[in-house]
């Protein structure tokens, strides 16, 4: 979006916004990243200078009410999640060579409140992706190699999983087991575990497995993601486990399930600004730009 402000001496302030990087927050609102870039023109339309700033900012689902949080130029959150059962988000930082150096955890509990404002977790070399424990109480996080838990403060680091190969995601929030992402025999497969790293670990077929998976506050066995260029489901508790097609030709680049299992937000790689929504109580499915 583009809006023009004049100035005194002729001068203009071309003023473009972009929106992207959506998530939740954990009373379903959508946090999301705004870039503001601005551009000072003098009357002949040469550039005289230029900023850009970005902030998260929520809103509600039908894209109305926005609210600034904080500002996050120069270190734009990736991956936000909201805490299940606090007013905290959470979002990876320090991207380089394709792994993330730290969890950044903030509070955003409207006016006066407790607990810590903000938690820096690090990692070395880094991780790939990480997701809230089911009590809020730890995260868990992955490497390309291994699944782990770790608590708030930094201290309790557990494996739950070792030994994989290439793991891309990992999630967790509600129920008791982990949900991750790896490749086994050639395929990118789904596989859970027990959050606290009892029992065997479950792999399921290339054909019930979808990727950049989230599970269903509503249903713990139902889990949403990416298979085959559509947004699908997989109830993990059938008989024989199979993909289910919510959306077909998905573009969306990381689908973000709502609290209340409700509704998912995303943007899309292929542009750069954009909101989108899919109601998923709708009878017919469709994707919705809210922002």
């Amino acid at each position: 979006m583009l809006a023009v402000s004049l100035l005194g001496c002729s001068e203009k302030i071309e003023n473009s916004y972009f929106y992207y990087g959506p998530g939740w927050t954990r009373l379903n609102k959508v946090a999301f990243i705004t870039g503001l870039q601005s551009v000072r023109k003098d009357a002949i339309g040469t550039q005289l200078g230029s900023t850009y700033t970005e902030t998260l900012t929520t809103m509600e689902a039908d894209g109305t009410g926005a609210s600034v949080l904080f500002d996050v130029t120069g270190a734009p959150p990736y991956h936000i999640s909201s805490s299940p059962t606090t007013d905290y988000i959470a979002y990876l930082d320090g991207l380089r060579g394709g792994l993330f150096a730290k969890v950044v955890i903030r509070n955003i509990a409207a006016g006066a409140h407790t607990g810590a404002d903000a938690i820096e977790l690090a990692f070395n070399p880094g991780i790939v992706s990480f997701d809230w424990s089911n009590n809020a109480l730890k995260i868990v996080y992955v490497t390309t190699t291994e699944v782990h838990t770790v608590n708030l403060d930094g201290t309790g680091d557990t494996a739950v999983e070792t030994g994989l190969t290439d793991v891309s995601f990992v999630t967790w929030k509600y129920g008791t087991k982990v949900a991750f992402v790896h490749v086994s025999g050639g395929n990118s497969i789904l596989s859970l575990k027990n959050g606290d790293g009892t029992g065997a670990r479950t792999d399921l077929a290339v054909a019930a497995s979808v990727n950049k998976p989230q599970i269903s506050s509503a249903n713990t066995n139902l889990i949403y993601g990416i298979a085959g260029g559509a947004l699908c489901s997989v109830d993990i508790s059938a008989g024989t486990p199979a993909t289910t097609e919510v959306l077909g030709s998905f573009a969306g680049e990381l689908p973000r399930l709502s609290p209340d299992a409700t509704k998912v937000v995303y943007s899309k790689a292929s542009e750069d600004t954009g909101v989108y929504l899919i109601d998923l109580t709708a009878a017919t499915k469709a994707e919705t730009k809210i922002k």
